[in-house]
């Protein structure tokens, strides 16, 4: 049964879950290419770090996806600074 649901779930998503940092998760969506979003993994993505990706064409839910995890990696690195 693990095997079957493994194949199924997207490998960018299992990166992208895998990933430590908001930091290291910007960098694996600028490394994505385009053509490998669709709007499941966006939804997918967006729902693990809490955010909602308003319905658009693929291209303007990834910039915004981008953007969120951008953000959220700008306060990561600063909110322990003193």
């Amino acid at each position: 049964m693990e095997n079957y649901l493994e194949k199924d779930i997207n490998p960018i998503l299992l990166e992208f879950l895998d990933l430590d940092s908001f930091e290291e998760k910007y960098k694996l969506l600028v490394a994505t290419p385009i053509m490998d979003f669709d709007d499941l993994l966006i939804d997918n993505m967006a729902s693990s770090i809490d955010v909602v990706i308003d319905d658009g064409d693929i291209d303007s839910r990834v910039q915004e996806l981008k953007v969120c995890v951008r953000t959220r990696a700008k306060y990561e690195t600063t909110r322990f600074r003193r």
